[in-house]
C-alpha cells in the first residue's frame, strides 16, 4: 500500500465544501442570534448550540468571539449588498435601497449595537478586529460613488457637492445616528432623521 497516496481531488474538495457550508451556517445563525440578543447577551455557546456543533467546532472556524463578531458584521454587509442588488434589479431606486436599509436597521437593534460597539473598540490598533474594520471602511468609503454621481447628473443631488465624498458623509451620519438611537430610541427617530438628511442633500423624500 502506498503510504504517500494522496486522496483524490474530489474528496479534498468535498471536505472544503462541507467546511464552507458549516462556516456559512455559523454566520447566518450568528446574524440571527446577535440580532435577537445583542452584543453582550450573545455567547459562542448559544450560536454553537443552534448550529448543532461544539464550542470547539465553532472556534475552529473563527478562532475567538471577536473573530466571529467581525465575520458576522462582514456577513451582514454582504447580505445587505445582495438585498440592494436584488431590489435594484426589481426596479427600486438607489435612494429607495438606502431608505430600506435604514428601516431594516431600526428593526435590528442587536445588530446595530454589535456594529457600534465593536467598531468603536476596533479603533485601537491593538484590537484583534482593527484591520478587518479598517478594511471594511476602506471598501464602503467609495462603493456608491457612481450612484451619487448619477443622482447629481440627474439633478437629484446638490450640484455643489463632490459625489465621491457624499458616501463618506452618509456613512458618518448613519454611524452617529445609530449611536444616538441606541442610547435613546424613544426620542431619536432614525428613519425620519435620515429623510431630513436626504433633504439637506436636496434629494426629494418623494423620489
Amino acid at each position: 500500500m502506498d503510504r504517500n497516496h494522496t486522496p483524490p481531488a474530489d474528496k479534498v474538495d468535498l471536505r472544503r465544501v462541507r467546511g464552507d457550508r458549516r462556516r456559512e451556517a455559523i454566520l447566518e445563525t450568528a446574524v440571527e442570534v446577535f440580532g435577537e440578543q445583542g452584543f453582550r447577551g450573545t455567547s459562542l455557546r448559544e450560536v454553537a448550540r443552534r448550529v448543532g456543533i461544539s464550542d470547539a467546532g465553532l472556534l475552529h472556524h473563527f478562532g475567538s468571539k471577536v473573530g466571529l463578531l467581525a465575520a458576522t458584521i462582514a456577513e451582514r454587509d454582504e447580505l445587505d449588498r445582495v438585498r440592494r442588488e436584488e431590489a435594484e434589479a426589481a426596479g427600486a431606486t438607489f435612494v429607495d435601497t438606502m431608505r430600506t436599509q435604514v428601516e431594516r436597521n431600526a428593526q435590528s437593534p442587536g445588530l446595530v449595537a454589535l456594529h457600534v460597539v465593536l467598531s468603536a473598540e476596533a479603533t485601537d490598533p491593538q484590537h484583534p478586529a482593527h484591520e478587518s474594520f479598517q478594511e471594511r471602511y476602506r471598501q464602503i468609503r467609495h462603493q456608491d460613488d457612481e450612484s451619487f454621481t448619477r443622482l447629481q447628473e440627474a439633478g437629484r443631488l446638490r450640484a455643489d457637492l463632490d459625489p465621491q465624498r457624499v458616501g463618506q458623509l452618509v456613512t458618518a451620519m448613519m454611524d452617529g445616528l445609530q449611536l444616538q438611537w441606541l442610547l435613546d430610541p424613544e426620542q431619536v427617530d432614525m428613519v425620519g432623521l435620515f429623510e431630513d438628511f436626504l433633504r439637506l442633500l436636496e434629494i426629494d423624500p418623494a423620489d
